[in-house]
């Protein structure tokens, strides 16, 4: 999927590149002056148009590439590719032998070197090119990649979703007197803390990695909405059983103060919005640099470029999260009491669980499948409450 969301935006943008040019340029050229326009083309391209001086007065008109330009710059030898002597208007067409910069010069006419002169300027550029052309070729294989990861994902769900269930009997809703008792240690926190939420239910659930991403380590705890102000409450199921329902509480409770604080649900929303904001300020500012840039280079080097800044945000967005979970570890230590909860979290610790027991070992990079996730690993979580 990933590769698809790559490969078809470039290919639509080569596409929309790939088209004939076509613009019209109103200038006046100074008394003593002339004008250059620069146009960036490519091998094997046409280029034409044509010209008019508004007041019907004589002008010269040339084209020149890069080399040529030089040169007249300095000299006022017109070598061109093409030139129009004392004219007052006229058309052009030249076929483009190598890529690079060229330029349209327009000059005052024999005799009015000390008239200002009013210029129409029309540029047609056509012909195939060559590196858009195999570009374009990228949307319809990242079209077809996006449509086969969608069933190829809902298979390879399906298939890990049963075996999960095999592997995992502890999985799916609590029921029994222990699992009444942790709801009804939900509730209490609840109305201790003021907030407004009502848990419903325990649901045992398996932290997996879907599309290679993990949802939650197993020592963290998640609230799951259900209507308004009310839901379950998902505990890690590979826990079930070992843990007191006394000692689900600081979990509980951390998990409470995280999506309900007053304070920190402020500072999540700021971020949240912050993170919108810089999705649509860098898509608008690469749809006008795509649009603008009618150059190959531009979208080859701009969108592995947008995608390295959203991965960069998106990083210091998780990094600053993660902050905001041990936050909220600080303050349910307050209410569940520091003692039990830094127990708890070394007794999971002592379990050596394979997702906990790898999130010890991640660094905080960009150059991972998953990228940066923001909770925090219960090394940093038994350490911020030991201080």
């Amino acid at each position: 999927m990933i590769t698809g969301l790559l490969l078809a935006p470039l290919g639509i943008v080569a596409i929309i590149n790939n088209q004939p040019y076509a613009r019209t340029f109103s200038f006046t050229i100074p008394p003593g002056e002339y004008h250059y326009q620069p146009i960036r083309l490519n091998n094997g391209e046409l280029l034409s148009g044509d010209f008019t001086e508004n007041q019907n007065q004589p002008i010269n008109f040339y084209v020149f590439n890069q080399q040529q330009y030089d040169g007249y710059k300095v000299t006022g030898v017109s070598v061109s590719l093409l030139s129009m002597s004392n004219v007052p208007s006229g058309t052009y067409t030249i076929s483009i032998p190598a890529a690079g910069t060229y330029y349209l010069v327009t000059a005052h006419g024999t005799g009015y070197d000390q008239t200002s002169e009013q210029m129409s300027l029309r540029v047609r550029i056509d012909g195939t090119n060559l590196p858009y052309t195999g570009l374009e070729s990228l949307a319809p294989i990242g079209v077809a990649l996006l449509v086969a990861s969608y069933p190829l994902g809902k298979r390879e769900n399906r298939r890990l979703v049963s075996s999960l269930l095999k592997d995992n009997p502890n999985f799916g809703p609590g029921q029994g007197e222990v699992d009444g008792q942790i709801l009804n240690i939900a509730k209490d926190l609840c109305r201790d803390m003021g907030f407004v939420y009502e848990p419903l239910a325990i649901y045992y659930v398996v932290w997996v990695k879907f599309g290679g991403i993990r949802i939650a380590p197993s020592d963290e705890c998640l609230l799951g909405v259900k209507g308004e102000r009310r839901g379950y409450v998902y505990l890690p199921a590979v826990l079930r059983g070992r843990l007191d329902p006394n000692e689900w509480k600081p979990l509980i409770a951390s998990s409470l103060i995280y999506s309900f604080q007053p304070g920190l649900k402020h500072r999540r929303l700021v971020i949240q919005r912050l993170w919108l904001l810089t999705l649509a300020a860098v898509i608008a500012v690469t749809t006008v640099v795509l649009w603008f840039f009618n150059d190959v280079l531009v979208p080859v080097l701009a969108i592995p470029a947008v995608v390295l800044l959203i991965m960069l945000v998106a990083r210091k967005i998780n990094m600053t999260l993660r902050k905001y979970f041990l936050d909220a570890d600080t303050i349910a230590a307050d209410v569940a009491g520091k003692d039990l909860m830094i127990q708890t979290l070394k007794k999971i610790d002592s379990m050596r669980l394979v997702d906990i027991e790898e999130r010890k070992q991640e660094k905080p990079t960009i150059w991972r499948r998953a990228g940066v996730l923001p909770w925090p690993s219960i090394t940093n979580r038994i350490q911020q409450l030991e201080k």
